[in-house]
């Protein structure tokens, strides 16, 4: 429990680095679980967490118990390596934006219709807004 007190999520960029990486945990790193029991409980009590924001600081506190009350030191370590990449990554070439469900599929069909991904068609609706104004 100690480990906990040393390390904690503090703001909304690790809150939401930590929890999209325990989600992707489960399906897509088998490894992560490997030698876990509480796999099955650890998703359920995951599910009550969402990636919306603003997070306030009784969100960061639940998920940091979240933290001390599913994963052991090796996982711990892992995901402490992925929240440094991520934030790493985010510094130099990414910024997260959270969009309403709504909007996601529309621009996504639309992406897809277009065969681009989603920053290059927001980058084309950003011109075409553009040359409109124009």
């Amino acid at each position: 429990m100690q480990r906990a007190n040393r390390w904690r999520i503090r703001d909304e960029e690790e809150y939401t680095i930590a929890l999209a990486y325990l989600y992707r945990s489960f399906d897509k790193s088998p490894s992560f679980w490997r030698n876990a029991n509480n796999k099955d409980q650890a998703r359920e009590a995951l599910q009550y967490f969402d990636d919306v924001l603003p997070v306030d600081e009784e969100q960061f506190n639940r998920l940091n118990a979240w933290i001390s009350d599913y994963l052991d030191d090796t996982q711990l370590k892992k995901l402490r390596v992925a929240m440094r990449v991520g934030k790493s990554r985010n510094r130099h070439k990414r910024t997260q934006v959270t969009l309403d469900k709504e909007v996601h599929e529309r621009l996504s069909a639309y992406a897809k219709s277009l065969g681009l991904n989603l920053s290059q068609t927001v980058r084309l609706l950003l011109e075409q807004n553009r040359h409109k104004e124009q």
